[in-house]
């Protein structure tokens, strides 16, 4: 205010103080907001999509016709079975049994008639040891069946007998023949005892005996019983020196050979004698 007035006295107009510049404080540029690019949106690949429709119509069409085929291929009618070829039926084995067998296979007709399924079918009927089943083109099945032939008893149970080979096989108990041998002996051993049969029918042979029943037990001890119904021990040690020792001395003893007397062979120089009074009689 002094300056002023002391300027307008003088003759001079005041001057007004210059005015000072502030500068404004540097800021950051505002940089605008970049928006996101917009997705373009592919079309459709209608044509990639029809291909799949058409490849999985097809392998719908394929499937229905493979499906029916194999239906249409199932008919008994389409190859049917016009001759059944049978051999080796027997009063045992009756053809009217094996018929009752084959009647459901040989409806399914030729193609799916199974000769494996049919064998082991036929194998479950009693005195069957195998059958061959064969189909023959175009329209025929032809069977074979061989029958056992058994040639003793087995003791292990009802209806159970022996084949030539040591097979144990079983029957319908009222089917077992008459005149056979009866075995008795470890499971899997027919073949064992068969042998020894042959061999102990041999020894006793020129006394006009024969062995009518024959056993091994679980400690391998032998015992027998010939026709006359005489029981001889033979132990399970020089089984068969011991018998051929009792077949050269029986002649003397003949006395002694009567039926229900038991002799034990288990003696190195003699057998000991139970006769069926009990009495006990060692002879040398």
């Amino acid at each position: 205010m002094v300056s002023v007035m002391r300027d307008y006295r003088h003759g001079q107009q005041p001057q007004r103080p210059a005015a000072t510049l502030k500068e404004k404080p540097k800021t950051a540029p505002r940089t605008a907001p970049v928006k996101a690019a917009a997705k373009a949106h592919k079309p459709l690949p209608w044509k990639l999509y029809g291909k799949f429709l058409a490849g999985g119509l097809s392998i719908s069409i394929l499937a229905w016709g493979g499906w029916s085929g194999w239906q249409w291929l199932q008919q008994p009618s389409l190859m049917p079975i016009n001759t059944l070829t049978i051999t080796g039926s027997s009063p045992k084995i009756p053809l009217a049994e094996i018929n009752t067998v084959l009647k459901p296979y040989a409806a399914r007709g030729f193609l799916w008639a199974n000769p494996e399924q049919i064998r082991h079918s036929l194998d479950a009927l009693p005195w069957v040891a195998d059958a061959e089943v064969r189909r023959v083109w175009p329209d025929r099945l032809t069977v074979n069946i061989k029958p056992y032939t058994p040639v003793a008893r087995w003791l292990g149970g009802a209806g159970q007998m022996v084949d030539a080979q040591g097979k144990v096989f079983s029957v319908p108990p009222a089917q077992v023949p008459n005149g056979l041998p009866n075995l008795a002996g470890p499971a899997d051993s027919g073949s064992q005892l068969l042998a020894q049969l042959a061999k102990f029918n041999s020894i006793v042979a020129p006394l006009g005996l024969k062995v009518v029943s024959l056993q091994e037990d679980q400690r391998g001890g032998w015992r027998c019983i010939l026709n006359n119904q005489v029981r001889l021990l033979l132990g399970s040690e020089d089984v068969i020196p011991a018998l051929k020792r009792w077949v050269a001395i029986a002649p003397q003893v003949k006395e002694y050979l009567v039926a229900g007397a038991t002799m034990d062979l288990r003696y190195t120089n003699g057998f000991a004698v139970a006769m069926p009074s009990a009495t006990t009689v060692n002879s040398q």
